[in-house]
């Protein structure tokens, strides 16, 4: 009887996904966000740059975890990385980038019609905007965000291990060390709560936390599982020459960040078949 459950569950997931013709707005925001890729990256370059103890370097290090594991896509990124931060002049860099966040939340807004189309609102591009322009600004800040907790972890790990351990709780504070100190982890969990505030509140309505959150959690499993696999797929099987090598990186990178738009629109597909 489960079993039936949960095909019936793939199946209206799927219906919701191809009905709503999700698979165009997926492609839309591919495209503006490819658009403003460079003034995106000029800006968090020059943020990091601004923080102290931080560089270009953290950034690109941080980028490598999150794209997939491709020595084109990756080399390819950190070389756009170094080229902008040497032409980055810090706060007239960022001041420059800032012109470009009307433009570059455009994919944004791709991804907010998506989902208001999904549950048959329809308004104009306008009135989206502002909720828009702050999603995208969280997404900007949330790199910086995370590279200030990375240099924050151990002092944050070794309070609140002290604190469980005073409490008598010197198994909790051993569980809180071994999850706090697995790699990536902080990082899952940040975009699994960016993904539930955007199906919660990006689009124009009335949904919860609650109702959102089984989405939230199939986005964030499936995109890691997926930017894993398609670094190992292609990794294996796909064999560029040198003279290819720039373009296989632009391929590939687009057909990944394809795919990770459209998982997220399934997650709210997913959401959306479960209320049905």
């Amino acid at each position: 009887m489960k079993n039936n459950r949960f095909v019936k569950l793939i199946q209206n997931t799927l219906n919701v996904f191809s009905s709503n013709e999700m698979d165009v707005y997926s492609g839309y925001a591919t495209l503006y966000i490819l658009m403003a890729l460079i003034p995106l990256l000029m800006l968090v370059i020059s943020i990091v740059n601004m923080m102290p103890f931080f560089s270009a370097d953290d950034f690109s290090a941080f980028l490598m975890k999150i794209i997939p594991d491709l020595p084109q896509v990756q080399s390819m990124f950190d070389g756009i990385i170094r080229n902008l931060n040497s032409q980055s002049s810090g706060l007239i860099a960022s001041i420059s980038a800032l012109t470009t966040l009307w433009s570059a939340s455009n994919g944004v807004s791709s991804i907010q019609a998506g989902l208001e189309h999904m549950e048959g609102v329809h308004r104009s591009s306008l009135k989206g905007k502002p909720m828009a322009l702050v999603f995208t600004l969280v997404f900007i800040l949330l790199i910086p965000a995370l590279l200030i907790f990375s240099l924050l972890r151990d002092p944050l790990i070794s309070a609140v291990s002290a604190l469980l351990t005073y409490l008598h709780l010197e198994k909790s504070a051993v569980l809180f060390e071994n999850v706090m100190n697995y790699s990536g982890i902080f990082t899952v969990v940040a975009a699994a709560l960016v993904i539930l505030l955007t199906y919660t509140y990006l689009p124009y309505g009335k949904q919860t936390l609650k109702s959102q959150l089984p989405g939230a959690v199939f986005t964030t499993l499936a995109a890691g599982i997926f930017t894993a696999a398609f670094g190992f797929f292609m990794g294996t099987f796909w064999k560029a020459s040198a003279v290819y090598g720039s373009l296989a990186a632009i391929f590939l990178a687009t057909m990944w960040l394809k795919f990770i738009i459209t998982i997220l629109f399934y997650g709210a597909a997913f959401n959306k078949a479960k209320e049905n």
